[in-house]
């Protein structure tokens, strides 16, 4: 059973890297928080990281600054392995929106969709192609030599 789509959260917190580094240390030290990874996106400066609170991922990203995210400090995410349903829920939710736009590609998404509905809820919704094995990236025959 494939883990998406998925629900997960993203934090904005201040518009400094030690503001979201801060941030980390105290969901860690509070709920054990573990770090899934911490990234730039190209030609940027601000680090996002992913953790991980009992079960649930969690990205923390840049806000309070011009351009960067939502208004709210809180907004929801779903993540996605297939195009189709990436394109049906982003056109769904785009419907009415006070705000959308599609960007990317990223380190940690293929394609983004930042969205705020109609409620003034916002939504991230990552498309992220699938990773392929050896053996798939090479129709079912892997290159290389066996020791």
């Amino acid at each position: 059973m494939s883990k998406y789509p998925q629900f997960t959260m993203s934090f904005s917190i201040g518009p400094t890297n030690k503001e979201r580094i801060a941030a980390y240390d105290m969901y860690h030290r509070a709920f054990k928080a573990k770090k899934l990874s911490e990234s730039v996106p190209p030609d940027g400066e601000d680090i996002h990281i992913m953790m991980e609170i009992y079960g649930l991922e969690i990205l923390i990203g840049p806000g309070k600054a011009a351009g960067t995210g939502f208004d709210g400090a809180l907004s929801c995410e779903i993540r996605f392995d297939q195009s189709d349903d990436f394109y049906h829920a982003y056109h769904e939710i785009s419907k009415e929106a006070q705000s959308h736009s599609l960007e990317g590609p990223y380190p940690w998404a293929t394609l983004l969709g930042l969205v705020v509905d109609k409620f003034g809820i916002g939504w991230a919704l990552y498309y992220h192609e699938p990773t392929r094995t050896l053996d798939e990236k090479h129709d079912g025959t892997a290159q290389g030599t066996e020791d």
